[in-house]
């Protein structure tokens, strides 16, 4: 039996999160682990025929082989079915869109996805399946997404939480619907304590930041306490709140945030509670609601974020004028540079700031001719480098210019505008929109860099990018991120392969920093490429190699390597788009090195290799550049596609060992689309090193094509995830018989658990298949006899594979209806029975098992009296 369950107190996310997932899992129950908010409650009573739950009394939790948990993952929260999470034998599937805890429940397979709502991964995942939906169920849906995406404003809301609302708008959800029980009416109740709220209110600056904390007595549990914090929020216009509600000896906390600085989640962690960035609560035992206040701040001091700085969002350098110029010499300037202000300086000192304004005002009159001096505005309040970003918006507000000088030492370093304050707030790309594959930009500046890192990167990256650049400056070392993380920091793609050189000695670099990592950190050397894998306790890997010159003794050979500097190392990569480097010193972080113009070839789109020897010393480079070529859009540049037929010409990819072919062909179809790498490779003739019966032609586009939505279709069934790849290889290899597959697996040195699993897809799969796609339907108990045997590769291959749509209808039949039926009796229920162990036991529970698939028995009572009926016959049997 599979159930769907939620936290408890579950909002509108979580419900929704719940008949959503019983749309993917049509034969599981729904039982709710607690109560529901108040709102939820109310649509339920106006639902409550077209919803079905099972209530918690009547479960049987022995019954259970599959529990679906969505909208948490914290045992904790699951009421009385928390210890069904913790089970032996039970497998726990999760949807959520919060971020992972200590307090996790052991997870089987983990659907979770960085989103602002977690019916958003369960909506598009019943758009990618085909699913109908009624009116009634988009409209749920689309509550529990703007609920938690508070109506998509929440910074936590992503292009996919839009997406699906879209979608479901598309399928009929309700807007007058949504808008009642998204904003209810406040109760009078709610109205005393809002009233007793706002009077109560203080004001809490933390590094900039005000944040509103109001405390109050309530004679009995307020439900809706929630909404009531998020209008007093409304009222006060103040993006973070908390409410405190005192009540017998219990404090509940309440927390709204509208600005990333805050994670309301992370701070009522500390006090007990959870949630998400945006919305979070927390229920703690005291009878002293001061203390639970007075903790509740060293919370929030602890977590606030220290904001942005003048210093990292000025513009800079920043060029100056003298107060003599001319009005018209400022003006050209202005003109020159793109400038709408300049600072005027005096001996050195600043005095004012010249704006467009001025000047057109000064032009209008004829007074071009005259010096700026007497046209500036001198009276300014410039900042110091570390002033906070709040401190410089409240500034700006008051400011007819729109722009600061930053001062140090007297010195103007920079300005601020209020462009760079929307930068700042909205992305560095917020004017510009969002650069793809061909929008590149020719240059990026150190800040621009850095702010890249800081957005594409997780957290625990960066800091880990700012600690090896520190210990690096601290032990005498030059260390840069290189390779296709800083290409796809560039293409605002993410790309979590961790490369860093080292100029000097890598090896042991690696070893100072794997101490500096702490208890847990591992590492692997290889001494005669002067390279090392360094495996963070937490199994996040970092690639240390030295700064290094290769040469090759003939085609297709592994390189010899000699140290060298950091531009000779770059020399020697694959392409230009792959040939720089980001300085992680603390001095220079962010800084490109871009020795072979790889910003040019980005924004051209093109894939250039750096010497025209390139293919002659790697021929895997053949493969390579086709890859990048098609996963980027790009077009390998014209000289370098000439190098690259004249090396297929050559024969140079005959050179290469069977291991590295089979290797590149691996990230071949690992890439998403691995068909038009494929395509484009036989165009170009390099394929042919495989096998006479390997065809890139419209019958495998449309295989692999099936491969992708059989896998999108069965895929939540599986423990674990099905990758792809092993049906794609399956594909690749269907017309060898059984004597040429094995000569090729033994050829390319496949790994003996992937030349089994290939062998299963390859040839056992056709067999299968014949038992499935006959017009007359088999039992159930055939059915399961026939794909038990199967892994989920072979599965997703035989969906794939076959034309049947009775075939396709009988294995979703079998993952969803009969896959986790089990019987409760067991070798020990029968030893309990008085029958002695034998062989015959397994020949009974198979029986068993089999009259259950075919709907003959259904209790455990029925399963009893089956075994004891059997077991009898059997052992008469065996007396005569």
């Amino acid at each position: 039996m599979e159930v769907i369950t939620a936290h408890i107190n579950a909002d509108f996310d979580a419900f929704a999160s719940t008949v959503a997932a019983q749309k993917i899992y049509p034969d599981a129950k729904i039982v709710m682990a607690g109560a529901q908010n108040k709102n939820v409650r109310e649509f339920l009573a106006l639902h409550d025929d077209v919803i079905d739950t099972l209530e918690l009394k009547h479960l049987d939790k022995k019954s259970v082989s599959r529990l679906i948990v969505v909208d948490t993952k914290i045992g904790r929260r699951l009421g009385e079915l928390q210890d069904l999470a913790y089970k032996p034998g039970i497998e726990v599937f999760t949807f959520d869109h919060h971020p992972s805890t200590k307090e996790d429940v052991p997870i089987t397979r983990d659907f979770s996805e960085n989103v602002g709502s977690t019916t958003t991964i369960l909506t598009k995942i019943i758009r990618d399946k085909g699913l109908k939906l009624t009116p009634f169920e988009a409209t749920l849906f689309a509550l529990g997404i703007h609920e938690d995406t508070g109506s998509l404003t929440f910074r936590t809301t992503t292009y996919d939480d839009a997406e699906a609302l879209a979608y479901l708008m598309g399928k009929g959800a309700n807007i007058e619907l949504i808008n009642r029980f998204l904003n209810p009416v406040l109760e009078p109740e709610q109205h005393d304590l809002l009233d007793r709220l706002l009077h109560a209110a203080r004001i809490i600056d933390v590094s900039g930041t005000p944040i509103m904390v109001a405390r109050a007595v309530v004679d009995e549990y307020i439900e809706g306490g929630s909404v009531v914090a998020s209008k007093m929020a409304d009222i006060e216009n103040i993006d973070v709140i908390f409410v405190l509600l005192e009540h017998d000896d219990r404090v509940y906390i309440i927390g709204r945030s509208r600005t990333e600085v805050v994670d309301v989640g992370k701070i009522l962690e500390d006090m007990g509670g959870g949630g998400h960035a945006q919305a979070a609560s927390a229920s703690v035992k005291e009878k002293d609601a001061a203390v639970v206040e007075a903790k509740l701040e060293q919370a929030i001091r602890a977590h606030v974020k220290e904001p942005l700085v003048a210093r990292e969002i000025m513009s800079a350098p920043v060029r100056t004028i003298n107060a003599d110029i001319s009005i018209k010499d400022a003006n050209k300037l202005m003109m020159s540079y793109g400038y709408n202000g300049l600072p005027v300086v005096e001996d050195g000192k600043l005095v004012g700031i010249i704006g467009r304004r001025e000047i057109d005002k000064a032009a209008h009159h004829g007074l071009s001719h005259a010096p700026v001096k007497g046209f500036m505005m001198r009276r300014i309040e410039p900042v110091a480098p570390d002033t906070p970003l709040p401190d410089i918006q409240r500034l700006l507000s008051d400011e007819s210019l729109g722009r600061i000088p930053v001062v140090d030492k007297g010195k103007v370093i920079g300005i601020v505008s209020r462009t760079d304050i929307l930068k700042a707030l909205g992305g560095s790309e917020y004017f510009s929109g969002p650069k793809g594959a061909l929008h590149a930009k020719a240059e990026y500046s150190r800040g621009e860099i850095a702010q890249k890192i800081k957005t594409l990167l997780p957290g625990d990256v960066q800091k880990l990018l700012r600690d090896i650049g520190d210990l690096a400056d601290e032990k005498g070392y030059t260390v840069y991120l290189v390779g296709g993380i800083v290409r796809d920091l560039l293409l605002d793609h993410r790309n979590l392969d961790v490369d860093i050189v080292v100029e000097g000695d890598a090896i042991e670099f690696a070893n100072i920093f794997t101490a500096h990592a702490g208890m847990g950190a591992r590492i692997r050397t290889h001494r005669k490429f002067g390279t090392a894998v360094v495996i963070m306790p937490n199994g996040f890997r970092v690639d240390f190699a030295s700064a290094r010159t290769e040469f090759y003794e003939r085609p297709g050979a592994l390189p010899q390597v000699e140290p060298t500097s950091l531009r000779h190392d770059l020399a020697r990569r694959d392409f230009t788009i792959n040939a720089m480097a980001v300085s992680l010193s603390a001095k220079t972080f962010g800084k490109l090195l871009d020795f072979f113009n790889g910003q040019r070839d980005l924004k051209n789109g093109r894939v250039r290799i750096l010497h025209n020897l390139s293919f002659i010393e790697d021929p895997t480079r053949i493969f390579r550049g086709v890859r990048f070529e098609q996963r980027f859009g790009f077009k390998l540049d014209s000289e370098t596609e000439e190098q690259l037929r004249k090396a297929i010409e050559m024969d140079l990819i005959g050179h290469l060992s069977d291991a590295r072919v089979r290797d590149e062909m691996l990230l071949i179809l690992s890439e998403a689309a691995p068909f038009k790498t494929l395509k484009r490779l036989q165009e170009l003739g390099a394929l042919s090193i495989l096998h006479p019966k390997i065809v890139i032609d419209a019958e495998l586009k449309a295989l692999f094509g099936r491969i992708d939505d059989a896998v999108r279709e069965l895929d939540h069934h599986f423990a674990h995830k099905v990758k792809k790849l092993m049906p794609y290889r399956a594909g690749l290899l269907r017309h060898l018989n059984k004597k040429e597959l094995e000569a090729w697996l033994n050829r390319m040195k496949i790994k003996k658990a992937d030349k089994v699993r290939l062998q299963e897809l390859i040839l056992e799969v056709p067999k299968v298949l014949k038992g499935l796609e006959g017009s007359e339907r088999p039992k159930n108990s055939d059915i399961y006899k026939i794909l038990n045997p199967l892994s989920p590769e072979a599965l997703v291959f035989a969906h794939a594979l076959t034309k049947s749509l009775a075939a396709r209808r009988r294995i979703h039949y079998y993952l969803s209806s009969l896959r986790g039926v089990k019987v409760s009796v067991d070798g020990r229920t029968l030893r309990k029975m008085g029958f002695p162990p034998s062989p015959v036991y397994n020949i009974v529970l198979r029986e068993l098992l089999a009259a259950k698939l075919d709907g003959k028995i259904n209790t455990p009572e029925e399963e009893l009296e089956y075994v004891a009926g059997r077991l009898d016959r059997l052992n008469k049997e065996s007396l005569e």
